[in-house]
């Protein structure tokens, strides 16, 4: 009877010393869980809030962003671009304030053009004229398509030797910078096959 009041008492111990889920405190509950949604025009709002920078969004333009951090983070204009990359949306800034619009309609807005010099957020959409000197861009075209997102161009000007792209500014830098090097890149034509029968010059007698 002693060991089975022992047992007993032993088995209770080990219970108790265990913390129940429901006993947890919250603050622990929610480290383990840093994920909450925050609307894109709150983000946006925030961001213009901080950069001085006036938004104009297209009406199309909704998602709960998922934010997952143990801090409440404060985005830059930067990271906001590439948030709305992600999610399907695209930014540029024309006539002084900043156009955020479905990315599938970039073809057709007036994107900035750039040149080679130029410096912008990795996830602001531009429009670039690359142009060749060794390499035909017509060439080129069916090789770089798939690197270029669906929504994004990429056209060949037979004229000019030039390709027009239409991209983030991260992605055209990358094509680009292929582009200089396929162009620099010196081409080696295959020699020609030697005739049947080999070269041989000597003369039987």
């Amino acid at each position: 009877m002693g060991k089975v009041i022992l047992a007993a008492a032993a088995c209770w111990l080990c219970c108790s010393a265990l913390p129940a889920l429901g006993d947890q405190p919250s603050s622990e509950v929610s480290a383990r869980e840093p994920a909450s949604t925050v609307p894109l025009e709150r983000l946006i709002a925030s961001v213009a809030k901080r950069t001085g920078k006036t938004f104009v969004v297209d009406p199309r333009v909704r998602a709960d962003i998922l934010v997952i951090s143990r801090t409440t983070p404060e985005f830059s204009y930067d990271q906001l671009l590439g948030i709305l990359e992600i999610y399907g949306f695209a930014a540029f800034e024309d006539a002084g304030f900043v156009r955020v619009i479905p990315d599938t309609l970039v073809k057709t807005q007036p994107m900035p053009v750039i040149t080679s010099k130029d410096t912008r957020p990795a996830s602001e959409y531009v429009t670039e004229i690359v142009t060749l000197k060794n390499v035909s861009a017509v060439q080129l075209v069916p090789i770089l398509r798939p690197l270029v997102p669906q929504f994004g161009g990429m056209v060949a000007s037979a004229e000019t030797n030039s390709l027009i792209l239409v991209d983030s500014f991260a992605n055209v830098r990358r094509i680009e910078e292929i582009v200089r090097t396929l162009d620099n890149t010196p081409v080696r034509r295959p020699q020609a096959a030697p005739p049947a029968g080999g070269n041989n010059s000597d003369t039987e007698h």
